[in-house]
């Protein structure tokens, strides 16, 4: 028996394990992790510029496989393991798995307050800050059970509702030999998802028998157990008409006869309208959260609708409506079992629902049209959506398409229509500039593929940093940034409120025109290709050649300041602490404006 130091030993593991790539930033904690997954593997070594961003890099390669083996991100002491937190919460509710091995300063100096060390309140405590957005997070204190507390970590972040973990190594540990006879780690690869009870499921289905208008919503949970074809049965099997979250957006087919797109506040009309009017709701994969429900707007929930409730995370049912069934199971277990339940029990569509939706659906259509056309300039965001979403089918149907937050989630939802199951967003933090490196990570996980991001200028700014690892990585990266010079869904609505804005506008001391960088000359600045578009008959074309050049490439897209934010949903937010609040129909409909 020979003997090997703890860096090799998980070096040599996550390379039996099939880990193909991990992203990370150097510094003096994790050298001895670095050296080893470098030199002494053929795992794929993706250096990025800050560390948030290869925790991004991570989440985006997560959302391309949705299972085993993870992504890895290795990450040094003090403020670059700090750098992480923002990203880290956001793989914690968005279920992303993804493993990160960070440095720690040596043993022997811990609790002296030594360069970088998180000591005051215990020594290298810095985990401590990662519990609570984590599923995993702790501090190896041992060489001798650092392997084994690696395999278990590793199982915790791909089992159950998946999500981040976090181990925290020291630099003498790293380097401290220990026993080179690694076990088999092919056991803590695997789990078996939970089913639902059979009970439960003959319970839901004599639920659903006996609906008139019901509606399937789901959630990112439809991705992470890959239950799209199981979802596609239970909607052909029954009939019942299928909303998705922004989250779990293409999910479900959309030009599925069955599909009424997104719901929520920049839902579709006709998706909102079912969520109003059905009388059983099937919920799979998704908590129901604020901006999927207007504000908790849209259902009518104990009330004049029955919510059957899935979901891998018992923690969520209940949340935020109460389920007349709750069943705990993983979605394709789950959706599998309710399909031959609801054979069973004879669920059929229901053609009156069905014409009912058509109808809401030809007249949203309809009302949306000029938006979709629209040849203002600067840009309207819904046409740029629409002709993206066109652009993509026409070019490659399968591309990832990756779209952030801001004002682009008042129009993305509705006007970027999903040509593939490949179409992501960061739909609960909504962390600003994410999608900017996440990106890099779905390209790397399909094969180096195209990826395109979608992204304001207020996002970008934060995120931008990732075209320089795109273009060391030989990346057919296409960022397209909506250029207005503000954050326009906090000033639309500061100015709904308050009559006007702060912080939201641009500009340089002295002037009243807003400013921003030439975003297409950071592109080229950073060894990218740069392109400016100001008018909407050049955005399409713009696109192709982009996508053509299969090389990193930025679109810099002129878009209006004056156009307002799509919303199915209006509702108020509580603004005043002694008001009465409670989830439920809106007193006149849910046209009512913003307080």
């Amino acid at each position: 028996m020979g003997q090997i130091t703890v860096a090799l030993a998980l070096a040599k593991l996550l390379e039996k394990m099939g880990t193909e790539v991990v992203f990370g930033v150097n510094g003096h904690g994790n050298w001895a992790l670095l050296d080893a997954l470098v030199h002494e593997t053929k795992i794929r070594g993706v250096p990025a510029r800050v560390e948030d961003q290869a925790v991004q890099m991570a989440d985006g390669y997560w959302r391309m496989r949705r299972r085993a083996p993870l992504a890895v991100v290795t990450t040094s002491v003090g403020p670059g393991n700090m750098n992480i937190v923002p990203a880290i919460a956001t793989a914690f509710y968005e279920s992303i798995g993804l493993m990160v091995l960070a440095g720690a300063g040596a043993t022997h100096w811990f609790d002296r307050g030594g360069i970088e060390e998180a000591y005051r309140n215990g020594p290298e405590d810095w985990v401590a800050v990662l519990k609570p957005i984590t599923k995993r997070s702790f501090l190896v204190t041992r060489p001798d059970t650092a392997v084994g507390m690696f395999l278990r970590a590793y199982q915790t972040a791909i089992s159950g509702r998946p999500g981040p973990v976090v181990i925290q190594i020291p630099f003498d540990i790293q380097n401290t030999l220990i026993p080179d006879n690694l076990p088999d780690p092919t056991p803590w690869m695997q789990w078996h998802p939970p089913a639902p009870d059979p009970e439960g499921v003959k319970e839901a289905a004599a639920i659903l028998a006996a609906a008139m208008r019901p509606l399937v919503v789901v959630g990112s949970g439809i991705h992470n157990a890959r239950a799209w074809d199981e979802l596609l049965a239970f909607a052909e099997a029954t009939g019942i008409p299928v909303a998705t979250t922004s989250t779990g957006k293409a999910a479900f087919p959309e030009k599925h006869s069955l599909s009424v797109g997104c719901i929520g506040r920049a839902g579709t009309g006709h998706g909102n309208a079912a969520a109003r009017r059905c009388d059983v709701v099937v919920g799979i994969g998704t908590h129901f959260t604020d901006i999927d429900t207007g504000g908790w707007t849209l259902f009518d929930i104990p009330n004049s609708t029955r919510l059957n409730h899935l979901d891998i995370d018992s923690t969520e049912l209940g949340r935020a409506y109460p389920g007349a069934v709750a069943l705990t199971c993983d979605a394709r277990l789950g959706l599998s079992a309710l399909t031959q339940a609801v054979r069973a029990a004879g669920v059929s569509k229901r053609a009156d629902w069905l014409k009912e939706i058509a109808q809401e659906r030809q007249s949203w259509e309809q009302s949306v049209a000029d938006q979709r056309r629209s040849d203002i300039a600067p840009l309207h965001y819904a046409r740029i959506c629409h002709d993206t979403a066109e652009v993509v089918a026409e070019k490659n149907p399968q591309m990832p398409v990756f779209f952030d937050t801001g004002h682009l989630l008042s129009f993305a939802p509705p006007f970027l229509k999903a040509s593939s199951r490949n179409i992501v967003h960061s739909g609960f933090m909504h962390r600003m500039g994410w999608s900017a490196s996440a990106v890099i990570g779905a390209s790397i996980a399909q094969g180096n593929c195209p990826v395109l991001a979608l992204l304001g200028d207020g996002a970008f700014m934060m995120g931008g940093a990732a075209v320089a690892t795109a273009v060391e990585q030989n990346l057919p990266i296409v960022w397209v940034v909506f250029d207005n010079r503000s954050l326009q869904i906090e000033r639309e609505l500061m100015f709904r409120l308050y009559g006007r804005e702060s912080f939201c506008d641009y500009r340089k001391v002295g002037h009243k025109e807003l400013w921003n960088p030439d975003f297409s000359k950071w592109a080229e600045a950073m060894g990218a290709q740069g392109i400016h578009v100001g008018r909407a008959e050049d955005y399409a074309p713009a696109l192709r050649r982009a996508l053509d050049n299969r090389a990193p490439t930025l679109i810099d897209v002129e878009v209006s300041l004056d156009i307002k934010g799509y919303r199915s949903v209006w509702y108020p937010y509580p603004a005043n602490f002694h008001e009465t609040w409670a989830p439920g129909p809106l007193p006149g409909g849910n046209a009512a404006p913003a307080k």
